[in-house]
């Protein structure tokens, strides 16, 4: 049996606007106190929050002025990400394996994904952001990639590095709340079906 990839496109040409609070609400129900997913990104409370704001606008929508229907639409792109976010996150913990994300109530791809490993990360660069304690890390695009991984670590004095990670749809992310002044380790890793990563080089630079 092939790996299984969670959908995680939540536009409307896959839900409604109804479809998708009532699809939302079931996945939160699911994977709250769910032993599978101890952490989910973003958290449960989060989610419940944007579904409740976009429920209301739905309301005032329906019969409501051209500015109701902006801001309906505001509040289905914040829960589109959310729920793409979360997705990635179930695919993660679950490393393609269909009995547990079946627990997330999430749906899946029709077709085990067949990609293997895809390949290492090249023109990895880093960039200082606007704010201090900010950065940019983008990579080259990878064809097949459905999201990419980032990890980073401040550089201790023993050399110690807890990596912490970050996942998105894009291959250029923005790392905020850094400290100025300290070095700073970097990875990336683009993914797909394939549970194992090929790690970038590891690029070191200190955050202004």
């Amino acid at each position: 049996m092939g790996i299984v990839k969670v959908k995680i496109d939540f536009s409307s040409k896959n839900y409604s606007d109804s479809e998708l609070s009532v699809h939302s609400t079931n996945v939160l129900n699911n994977m709250e106190g769910n032993a599978n997913f101890a952490n989910p990104t973003p958290s449960i409370q989060e989610i419940r929050e944007t579904i409740a704001g976009y429920n209301a606008s739905l309301v005032k929508a329906e019969k409501g002025s051209a500015d109701d229907r902006i801001i309906k639409n505001n509040w289905r792109a914040k829960l589109e990400s959310q729920m793409r976010e979360l997705s990635l996150y179930v695919q993660i913990i679950s490393k393609g394996d269909n009995v547990i994300i079946s627990s997330s109530g999430l749906s899946v791809n029709k077709k085990p994904g067949a990609v293997g490993p895809l390949p290492k990360p090249d023109k990895v660069m880093i960039k200082m952001g606007d704010n201090a304690g900010s950065v940019w890390i983008s990579c080259s695009a990878i064809p097949a990639a459905s999201f990419y991984e980032f990890k980073y670590a401040e550089i201790t004095a023993d050399g110690t590095l807890n990596w912490v990670h970050k996942t998105s749809t894009k291959h250029k992310v923005l790392i905020e709340g850094l400290t100025s002044g300290k070095q700073y380790a970097f990875r990336i890793a683009a993914a797909a079906s394939d549970p194992s990563r090929v790690w970038s080089d590891q690029i070191t630079t200190f955050v202004i």
